[in-house]
């Protein structure tokens, strides 16, 4: 297991840091920067499914997802998957919602998707009642104050991700980066 200083915390969900791990990833318009070709959830899930595979073979039991479109949906939906598959039997996923409603404006396949993972998540976490400027810097706040690992897709864009990555980095938390395959710790 990566081991950090909160390896023993029990998390606001009350289970052991240790044991949890967060996505963060783009959006699918930042995508499109990397992927004109419009291929990049295919390419994203085929690094998704190893990469959480690794993390529950090291321990990781339950994955945090912002429930962003995009990456944060893929992720939820892979843990998923390899949980139905039996690859990951007693994977959760933990729904981490910034404001009840979040989906409203998603395109329906979007939509549907985060329906189908809040409908099979573990734990449904909505952070507020309705949207307010900082919700999703708050939402980001959650998922790396819970996780001991942080796992995305990361190609230096600015945004959500990059102050995620940043914050996580920041409070000693690793992290898993697809984008480039590899792991950054922290220094100390």
């Amino acid at each position: 297991m990566i081991r950090t200083a909160c390896d023993d915390d029990i998390n606001a969900l009350g289970l052991p840091r240790a044991r949890c791990a967060a996505f963060t990833g783009y959006r699918p318009a930042k995508f499109r920067l990397s992927f004109p070709a419009g291929d990049a959830e295919a390419h994203v899930r085929r690094l998704l499914r190893p990469a959480v595979r690794e993390l529950y073979d090291r321990g990781v039991r339950m994955f945090l997802s912002g429930m962003a479109e995009g990456f944060d949906l893929w992720a939820a939906e892979e843990v998923l998957s390899l949980r139905d598959a039996g690859l990951c039997p007693d994977a959760g996923v933990v729904a981490v919602i910034p404001f009840r409603g979040q989906e409203r404006r998603y395109d329906v396949p979007f939509r549907e998707a985060y329906r189908h993972v809040c409908e099979r998540a573990s734990v449904v976490e909505v952070l507020a009642a309705h949207y307010y400027p900082e919700c999703f810097y708050r939402r980001n706040d959650y998922l790396v104050d819970n996780s001991s690992v942080l796992t995305g897709y990361y190609d230096v864009q600015r945004g959500g991700t990059a102050y995620t990555v940043r914050r996580a980095l920041g409070i000693g938390i690793p992290f898993v980066n697809l984008c480039v395959r590899e792991t950054l710790f922290p220094l100390r």
